[in-house]
């Protein structure tokens, strides 16, 4: 008898778990997908980077647009259809991360990577 109660405890607890684990899966949702996207652009402007030695903000924004992110364990997507709102807070971050540098060129900005 005692076998048969701590067997139905442990699968409670279990069920318990992995519900709670889901509900907070699903709360940040939103959050993992951003932080896929923005692992996604930084991966193309370094490898970008492996071929051109200086690219400009326009340079950037043409090879962003587009770019896909998705979780394996939700139908949700994300793209980036204005790369302008990405741009700023990618550049700053990758700066702030110590993998590109800005650089004035004839009056006008370009980045290299370090």
């Amino acid at each position: 008898m005692m076998n048969f109660v701590f067997k139905i405890l442990l699968v409670a607890v279990t069920f318990a778990f992995l519900l709670s684990w889901g509900y907070i899966k699903q709360q940040r949702k939103n959050e993992e997908l951003l932080n896929n996207l923005y692992k996604k652009i930084e991966n193309k402007v370094m490898n970008e980077f492996k071929k051109k030695e200086k690219l400009t903000i326009a340079d950037i924004e043409n090879l962003i647009k587009g770019t896909k992110a998705s979780l394996f364990w939700s139908k949700n997507k994300i793209t980036v259809t204005d790369p302008r709102v990405f741009i700023k807070n990618m550049i700053k971050d990758m700066m702030n991360k110590g993998l590109i540098v800005e650089v004035v060129d004839n009056n006008s900005r370009v980045y290299k990577a370090k």
